[in-house]
């Protein structure tokens, strides 16, 4: 690899990794509307099988799926921070890219500049 393509790909390493470093709020799990019955024998809602909306997140851990109830206030700030966590991975995949690429001395495979390597964010 030459001199010149091994700098833009430590550049560009350095760039994700500087908004790597930036990331505060993420958690892994996915925010799901459920429809709940509820106790009230006399519930309209209920006896016609619509039941009571309820927002929850569901976070899967060591092979158990948690259940937890979020309320429509908690609903936004948890959808944020699962979008957030997933934008996430896909930061630290471009980063492994990058790393490949200098391990390797080989250029990034696909969309590229001239060099054959791919700018921030891309």
């Amino acid at each position: 690899m030459e001199d010149s393509a091994q700098r833009n790909l430590e550049r560009t390493r350095k760039t994700l990794m500087r908004k790597l470093a930036s990331w505060e709020g993420f958690v892994r799990g996915s925010v799901v509307l459920m429809k709940r019955r509820c106790t009230y024998p006399g519930c309209r809602k209920c006896a016609a099988g619509q039941g009571h909306p309820t927002w929850v997140l569901t976070v899967s851990r060591h092979g158990k799926t948690r259940t937890i109830y979020l309320g429509a206030r908690r609903r936004d700030p948890a959808q944020r921070m699962t979008e957030s966590y997933r934008r996430l991975l896909g930061l630290i995949e471009e980063i492994a890219e990058v790393n490949l690429a200098l391990l390797t001395g080989k250029p990034l495979e696909g969309k590229g500049g001239r060099d054959g390597t791919q700018g921030p964010g891309t």
